[in-house]
């Protein structure tokens, strides 16, 4: 293997390597996805606050409802004339009137639990919205950021991916290949010196047998970090 060829393309992919991942590691990694979730449970608290009062109202409504028949079937007790009225009637009446009154007043209690129940809700509605809207705002802000620090970046990125096109030319096509792949699974570096008798990555140290295989054939890859050892006379 032509050692000298992919350990300069890995050098220079070590640049590109290292400004990937300080864009990929910004501020910003763990915050973008956690605004992005918060405006979405925001939205779907939303949904069902809207729902919830839309039960209210309707309720409210019906009971309104109820409210003007009891009313009026209270007016139609109190239409009677008493003096056609036996004294057994007239007590008939009177109950069926504190028993109308005794309702509305029932009736009166639920809807002001309502109305309560409705402004708690319109409360809550309201907070959520407020949630959603700074979520937003804070992620378009942070995501501006983030565009533009990959704006700034391109350049330096085009010109590294020039190179490493240009170089690439030199490569035997699998030796290519197999470091892309590791590349790929974020093994990086692809290619470690080795330090002493050990792996120039994880530190493992080689045994005899492998290590005299590495100095006879110049690559070894690590059975434990999976990182191609490489020996230079």
């Amino acid at each position: 293997m032509d050692l000298t060829s992919i350990l300069e393309y890995q050098n220079i992919d070590k640049a590109l390597y290292n400004l990937e991942q300080t864009l990929e590691n910004g501020v910003w990694k763990n915050m973008l996805p956690k605004l992005n979730q918060t405006a979405k449970n925001s939205q779907n608290k939303s949904s069902q606050l809207e729902g919830q009062a839309a039960a209210v109202l309707k309720e409210m409504e019906e009971l309104k409802k109820t409210i003007d028949a009891t009313k009026k079937h209270g007016k139609d007790i109190l239409k009677s004339d008493p003096e056609t009225m036996s004294s057994e009637q007239i007590e008939q009446a009177l109950l069926k009137k504190d028993r109308v009154t005794s309702n509305l007043i029932a009736l009166d209690k639920r809807l002001t639990r309502l109305a309560e129940n409705i402004n708690q809700i319109l409360a809550e509605f309201n907070s959520t919205v407020k949630i959603y809207n700074d979520a937003k705002l804070q992620y378009q802000q942070i995501k501006a950021k983030q565009d533009r620090e990959l704006a700034e970046a391109q350049p330096k990125i085009n010109e590294l991916k020039a190179k490493l096109d240009l170089l690439s030319k030199k490569i035997n096509p699998k030796t290519l290949e197999f470091y892309k792949a590791r590349r790929a699974d974020k093994i990086f570096p692809v290619f470690v010196e080795l330090i002493g008798n050990s792996c120039g990555r994880c530190r493992m140290e080689l045994s005899a047998s492998a290590l005299s295989k590495l100095k006879s054939e110049q690559t070894l890859i690590c059975e434990n970090c999976r990182r191609v050892i490489y020996y230079i006379k």
